[in-house]
């Protein structure tokens, strides 16, 4: 069968689906036999894999939420992989249930004495946030995300289908009720989970943008994702005809923004704990300004923010395929590196001063900063969000149906006029 039949995209979706499941069902059984068996780095390779799948999750909820409510012409294009991978947030939240159940071995507020307490109680910091971390009020957190994450996701997909059937505008006019109210609760959501899923790594340590920092992120990995997998549906129809040069200036535009916006959170954050030079403020920095960590962030801001910033500046740049799809393949590498650059020193305390607050250590703890596990991980994870989100991808027309913003034939007579 030729690769331009019209059939052949659907058969090499569930082929690329079949592979990953598979690839991601390998990796889980390493992982498991490595919890089972007490490996001190499965904690650290987990979570930095689990982070980099909820980050395509949570980022395609955010993007549905943007979308119906700005009605912009590029959310057209990116809706189905967005409804898509918001459709995989259940099942991946599922899957942090090993770390929901070894708290203890990666929290080091989660420790527990003899009398059942806190081993930090007693500390005058990490004692007076025992309020708020606790494990019984950490299970109730995680429970109510899972829902309303999920929810909002299904709500999405449950409405867009029957936009689909039925071209009613009141499918339409749902989608956009329950974006506004949606896209400020999951702001809200987004910082406790940010609290509890990296920040508590080291509890002695506070930010109050930290939550805004992991949206932007989210939001990142998923416009990388979305050029990256467009320009390889382009290939076919109707996406060939839909990608228009505009629509896809247009998302350029958009990357280069996020791009500006993490940068911008990321530096304002820097510079206010610099600034004050507070002991309490700067443990975060000191254990990333330690080793082979000052290195990495070094790397991180050329490659997530000084390279994409010179290339996206310039409009040609991003109305040449080749090179917006080089730079989204790019940032959506240096999304692990990121991920694995807010986890490892938080685990491993390379810092002396840092590491003397934490006298009780956990099992993550007695890990390496880098380990084979954290490569399985972070590969185990793409593989399963990817095999999922194919999975419901592959359910739904590729471009929305009935929508009347939205028509093929209108779209290619305006970019050939």
């Amino acid at each position: 069968m030729s690769t331009t039949d019209l059939p052949y995209l659907p058969s090499k979706l569930k082929d690329m689906q079949s592979l990953s499941l598979l690839i991601a069902g390998v990796g889980l059984a390493i992982l498991l036999l490595s919890w089972i068996f007490g490996a001190a780095n499965f904690y650290q390779g987990y979570l930095v894999g689990w982070l980099f799948a909820i980050g395509f999750a949570a980022g395609g909820l955010m993007i549905c939420c943007i979308h119906n409510l700005a009605h912009g012409g590029w959310g057209f294009l990116i809706r189905r992989i967005a409804e898509a991978s918001a459709m995989t947030i259940l099942p991946i939240m599922v899957l942090f249930l090993p770390i929901m159940f070894s708290l203890d071995d990666l929290y080091p507020w989660a420790i527990r004495g003899e009398d059942g307490l806190s081993v930090y109680h007693t500390d005058p910091v990490i004692g007076a946030k025992l309020h708020y971390l606790n494990h019984g009020f950490m299970w109730l957190r995680y429970l109510i995300i899972t829902v309303i994450w999920s929810g909002a996701a299904y709500l999405f997909h449950t409405y867009s289908k029957q936009q689909d059937l039925t071209g009613d505008m009141k499918w339409r006019r749902k989608m956009r009720f329950i974006a506004g109210p949606m896209a400020l609760i999951y702001v809200l959501t987004v910082t406790i989970a940010s609290v509890d899923w990296i920040m508590a790594l080291e509890p002695a340590w506070f930010s109050s943008i930290f939550g805004v920092m992991m949206a932007a992120g989210h939001m990142l990995t998923m416009l990388s994702f979305g050029i990256v997998f467009l320009t390889f549906l382009a290939q076919w129809e109707p996406v060939k005809r839909a990608f228009t040069l505009e629509r896809q200036h247009d998302l350029g535009k958009l990357l280069f923004a996020f791009v500006v916006f993490w940068t911008y959170i990321e530096l304002s954050q820097f510079i206010i704990y610099w600034h004050a030079n507070l002991p309490e403020e700067i443990t975060w920095y000191m254990n990333r300004q330690t080793g082979g960590f000052n290195m990495l962030s070094w790397i991180l801001f050329m490659s997530q923010f000084a390279i994409p910033f010179l290339v996206l500046l310039s409009r040609s740049t991003k109305r040449n395929r080749k090179t917006l799809l080089g730079v989204a393949s790019f940032l959506l590498f240096m999304r692990v590196v990121d991920i694995y650059w807010m986890v490892a020193p938080s685990i491993n305390l390379p810092h002396e001063k840092t590491a003397a607050l934490y006298p009780v250590k956990t099992t993550a703890m007695t890990g390496s900063a880098f380990h084979p596990l954290d490569v399985i991980g972070f590969v185990t994870f793409g593989a399963l969000w990817f095999g999922l989100f194919l999975k419901n991808f592959r359910s739904r027309p590729i471009l929305p149906v009935n929508d009347p913003y939205f028509s093929l034939n209108a779209e290619i007579k305006d970019s050939e006029a």
